[in-house]
């Protein structure tokens, strides 16, 4: 007995010790978070972006077509450093149409190319950002691709209230949305 009493105690703080690793290892929950004092932080599926709050010097929303086929929306956060975050959802214009079967066809299009990505180690095509080379290269631009129309107001609200109504004083610098 006398010696399983310290088998049994080591076998405990292992098993605490690696529960607390594991827990400080793995990742926060999605929401807003207290993040880096001074910073804003956004943690997406596709990546993470900070910058200094008082880098910052503009934050946009805005909804644009391409080619009259793709609707984009999109939050674009510029920095006095010359890096710019640019976060986007895009939706085809005929998804939520009901004179075209475009909704059907989109959608057998994202399970098919989503099975592909995958099956390549790529992850989900509704966060890989695409670019065609040469028109789409963005030099000093980070893009995240999101799942989520509503994902983008998300983020344009957090770093607005962070940057320009707190100043950085609030608490809540750190937004996680990696399931958006």
């Amino acid at each position: 007995m006398k010696v399983l009493a310290p088998l049994v105690f080591a076998a405990l703080a292992s098993l605490s010790a690696s529960s607390l690793f594991a827990q400080s290892q793995g990742q926060n929950p999605d929401g807003v978070q207290p993040g880096i004092n001074g910073f804003w932080e956004v943690v997406t599926s596709g990546g993470r972006f900070v910058a200094r709050l008082d880098q910052i010097a503009s934050v946009s929303e805005q909804e644009y077509l391409i080619d009259g086929a793709v609707r984009v929306f999109e939050c674009t956060v510029d920095t006095d450093g010359g890096q710019t975050a640019r976060f986007y959802y895009l939706e085809p214009v005929t998804e939520g149409s009901s004179i075209t079967t475009g909704s059907a066809t989109v959608d057998r299009l994202k399970s098919l190319a989503n099975q592909v990505t995958n099956k390549a180690g790529m992850g989900d095509v509704d966060t890989i950002v695409t670019k065609h080379y040469p028109d789409t290269t963005h030099a000093k631009t980070s893009e995240y691709r999101v799942k989520n129309r509503a994902t983008i107001s998300q983020i344009y609200d957090h770093v607005r209230r962070v940057w320009a109504e707190e100043r950085g004083k609030g608490g809540e610098n750190m937004l996680v949305i990696r399931n958006g």
